[in-house]
């Protein structure tokens, strides 16, 4: 029997965990040898690589599974600002995002496990931001540097989706017991990188923090919180002047005055 004819074989046989995959594939086959079409041929359309489709195939549903994750956190975010967490809920995200709710637990175990992601992502992706800038910081600018890193936290401070955010989350922790333990260890994980961030700033400019880099990456994330939630009420200093004292104190630089740094 040559090796193609035991591959249909093969295929044809049920049970086993692929017997679905298996019983459409040997259709397929039969239709092939029906429309003589070669094997090499039902591959290439199958999985685009000339026979040897399978990690071809699984490349292909992992960038679909990726676009489908990044589309319910989209819609779970634009949720969550209109209309709070409380009302949040995964029949009403998946239809937003166009995806079954089978789609939705393929991708995350509890609706809270969406909502650590969200944040954290967020702020991951900007503490990145913020460590590029201190890479890319001219010669021995300091200054420079430091008002860029206040204004940049200054205007995400600004925007109300993440403030309210923020807000939401931490209202959710105090009414869930077992959400608040989640979210202890988002907050635990943001203060590291907001440690990383320090910790990068004192090597590049070869200072000597008064604290460590995870006491004030605690700091730091807590004035930037407290900062994103007061920000339409007002407070004692302009944000962007808050934060560039809090890098100044946290270097060991000499303080500066309260006052805008834009004008």
């Amino acid at each position: 029997m040559n090796s193609r004819r035991q591959e249909r074989l093969n295929l044809s046989r049920p049970g086993g965990p692929d017997a679905g995959r298996n019983t459409l594939l040997a259709a397929i086959f039969q239709i092939s040898h029906d429309m003589r079409l070669e094997y090499r041929v039902i591959c290439e359309l199958m999985f685009h690589d000339d026979g040897k489709g399978h990690d071809a195939m699984r490349v292909n549903r992992k960038e679909a599974q990726g676009r489908t994750r990044r589309r319910l956190l989209a819609a779970a975010h634009a949720s969550i600002v209109e209309e709070g967490v409380a009302a949040l809920s995964i029949r009403n995200i998946c239809g937003a995002a166009g995806h079954s709710q089978g789609a939705f637990y393929s991708n995350f175990a509890t609706k809270d496990d969406l909502l650590v992601e969200i944040m954290e992502t967020h702020i991951h992706d900007e503490v990145m931001f913020l460590r590029d800038l201190i890479r890319r910081a001219d010669g021995d600018d300091i200054e420079r540097t430091l008002l860029g890193l206040a204004g940049r936290l200054s205007d995400l401070a600004a925007q109300p989706e993440w403030s309210l955010l923020s807000v939401e989350l931490q209202l959710h922790a105090r009414r869930d017991p077992d959400f608040a333990e989640r979210h202890r260890e988002s907050k635990a994980s943001c203060y590291r990188l907001f440690g990383d961030l320090i910790e990068e700033l004192a090597q590049r400019f070869d200072l000597r923090p008064l604290l460590p880099p995870f006491q004030a990456g605690i700091g730091l994330y807590g004035l930037w919180m407290g900062l994103a939630v007061q920000e339409d009420t007002g407070g004692p200093a302009p944000p962007d002047a808050m934060l560039l004292a809090f890098f100044r104190a946290t270097a060991g630089l000499q303080a500066s005055p309260l006052e805008s740094v834009r004008g």
